[in-house]
């Protein structure tokens, strides 16, 4: 057969199409490997700026090996799509950060991926009776194989995926361990009493000796090294003059700080003073907390009616429960739900606990994190300070209606509280007046931070104490711990956050990838309600059949063995009743049945054969309109 030259030239453009489009894909596939279009609501896979600066700032070669059970999945819609969400944030991330490398590892039952898995310390979740288990994990390593595992990933994290996968990758970059610096006035660490003897360590600074490395700066500490990543003060009773400077350059310097600070410390009451026994047990920092655009409600406590803890009360001889509205039981409505260390707290105990505020005018940004309800007051310390009565309390509380925050965070550029340098030595912190003559600072003085400051204030230091979030327990010799609340996980939670970098602190809660069937639902809960509307018909009429058999039964022998006519009358119309109201519950659920395959069945068209049409129709109009202008252009040329 011999071609024309023509169709030679249609074979040659053919080809050369062809040739075209694989060029095409194989130079996409190298030259745009890292262009992404992110379509989905929320930008479930765009990554934050925090997250961004994380992993440019990686230079250390990561592996994260991400196990997952394809095979043993198929059936688990659920896993899979969640599994595909990981997985693609995963590739986005390797595409971001040159130094991670993706693995994706499906580990067959039995074989040699299983064992690696396991050996890394993923959890398997047993599916049948053949010992076959699903896992879907990350192990990521660096070179000196320090470990970060995601043992399972739960769908009930999901929007905390960015942040757990961040925080991983961050630790593997920076293995050092995190020194939390210390000042407290209360025994947080241990100590000496002469009356007592050694005092041990709080529970809480035990759970911190797990994870950070724990120094005690003492109260008396003229500068923060430079290695501390997180500064830990509870309870600032009388600083020094120079401890305040040295916690003000800290933070001004960059570094994160937790400040406990209570109009009312309760840890602090029950140690003895035998110097001072009428002492107040409060804490504050004004200067600071003016410098950073903050208010401490002086002297007033946080009273909630909604959240009260019930006490004992009443005489020896007639005990009984009251609510005491100093001691809060503060529970899952009582937290920010899109801070990444308060939305997966359950429940939080403080004890009279005092209320934070923005300045007016201040130029920080300041967010509640732990707040009362609604249902709350303020009341002066003096109503609990020597003999506190809780009915006497709630009889004399009167809501104000506003919300109290009783721990926020504070962000912002600001200026020192110290302008001229270490104030002199005060009672309570109380600002001194400025000395005469010219002020010589310190060398290194920061006048204004260089960058936003990361600030968690906390206006209760008794959330820390044992006896308010833990039961110390004796088994068999050993000491048993059990939580209570979660006061200890509230603490290391914002530790763990404050002690990364300021981009871990910005990462926030994400929208899941979940995405309901608004409308499906709706018709659902509607359906459903006139099912609840058709069956209490019917048990009224079941109710009303039973009353008319019991009377005619009195009415009747009692005795008799054969139903009266008018008893047989009676059954026959509740069994036509009953099935009336039967084949009522079958056409409601026949109707939303329809409904919602009418729905689909709209949708399969749209997506099926709507689109596709759609799409023919403009390429019919773009022929059509080319050939009218060839046409045209045939017949000026003629």
């Amino acid at each position: 057969m011999i071609l024309s030259g023509r169709a030679l030239s249609a074979w040659g453009v053919g080809a050369l199409a062809v040739v075209l489009f694989l060029a095409l894909n194989v130079l996409s596939q190298n030259l745009f490997r890292t262009a992404r279009i992110d379509l989905t609501e929320g930008g479930l896979y765009t990554l934050s700026d925090s997250t961004r600066s994380v992993l440019g700032a990686m230079d250390e070669p990561i592996t994260a090996r991400f196990f997952f059970s394809e095979s043993l999945a198929a059936d688990l819609p659920g896993f899979r799509q969640y599994a595909q969400r990981v997985r693609e944030l995963l590739e986005t991330y390797a595409a971001r950060a040159g130094a991670l490398t993706l693995e994706v590892i499906d580990p067959e039952p039995f074989s040699e991926e299983e064992d690696e898995a396991v050996g890394f310390g993923l959890r398997g979740v047993p599916l049948n009776e053949q010992g076959e288990r699903l896992y879907f994990g990350l192990a990521a390593t660096n070179t000196t194989d320090d470990l970060e595992t995601i043992p399972f990933f739960q769908d009930a994290r999901e929007s905390f995926l960015e942040y757990d996968l961040t925080r991983a990758f961050h630790r593997l970059a920076n293995p050092r361990r995190p020194v939390v610096g210390l000042i407290s006035t209360l025994p947080l660490a241990g100590g000496f009493d002469p009356q007592r003897g050694a005092l041990p360590g709080w529970k809480i600074a035990d759970q911190i000796g797990q994870l950070f490395e724990l120094r005690d700066l003492t109260t008396e500490v003229a500068e923060v090294p430079g290695d501390v990543d997180v500064l830990l003060v509870a309870h600032p009773k009388d600083l020094p003059g120079a401890t305040r400077y040295a916690i003000d350059q800290y933070v001004l310097g960059g570094g994160a700080a937790m400040i406990f600070v209570d109009p009312f410390s309760e840890a602090a009451a029950g140690i003895p003073d035998p110097e001072n026994p009428m002492r107040l047990h409060n804490s504050r920092l004004p200067e600071l907390f003016a410098a950073w655009g903050v208010e401490l409600a002086p002297g007033m406590i946080v009273g909630d009616r909604l959240t009260a803890r019930k006490v004992r009360g009443g005489g020896r001889d007639r005990p009984v429960a009251v609510d005491y509205i100093a001691w809060l039981a503060l529970g899952a409505e009582n937290f920010d739900r899109e801070r990444v260390f308060t939305a997966p707290l359950g429940a939080i105990n403080v004890a009279t606990a005092g209320a934070l505020s923005p300045v007016d005018g201040a130029g920080t940004e300041f967010t509640p994190l732990v707040f009362s309800s609604d249902e709350a007051m303020l009341f002066e310390r003096m109503h609990v300070q020597f003999m506190p009565d809780p009915a006497r309390l709630l009889a004399d509380f009167a809501a104000t209606g506003d919300v109290y925050a009783m721990a926020a965070e504070v962000t912002g550029v600001v200026e020192t509280a110290f302008p001229d340098g270490p104030p002199p030595d005060e009672d309570d912190g109380a600002p001194a007046d400025a000395a005469d003559g010219d002020t010589v600072l310190p060398e290194g003085h920061i006048p204004v931070s260089a960058e936003p400051v990361n600030l968690l204030l906390v206006a209760d230091s008794d959330l820390l104490s044992d006896r308010f979030w833990v039961q110390v327990g004796n088994f068999l010799g050993d000491e048993v711990v059990v939580p209570i609340a979660d006061n200890g996980a509230f603490v290391i939670n914002a530790l763990d956050t404050y002690a990364g970098s300021s981009d871990l602190i910005g990462l926030r809660s994400r929208r899941t990838s979940d995405r309901p069937f608004v409308v499906v639902e709706e018709l659902q809960r509607a359906a459903e309600a006139r099912f609840r509307e058709t069956e209490q018909a019917l048990q009224a009429q079941v109710r009303e059949t039973e009353e008319q058999l019991a009377e005619l039964q009195i009415g009747g022998d009692a005795g008799a063995a054969v139903l009266t006519p008018e008893q047989q009358e009676s059954i026959v119309a509740f069994r036509e009743r009953l099935v009336s109201s039967r084949k009522q519950l079958r056409e409601v659920q026949l109707a939303l049945r329809r409904d919602i395959e009418r729905m689909g069945a709209r949708l399969e068209f749209v997506n099926i054969a709507l689109v596709p049409v759609l799409v023919a129709l403009v390429g019919i109009v773009v022929a059509l309109l080319r050939a009218r202008r060839r046409r045209r252009a045939l017949a000026a040329a003629g």
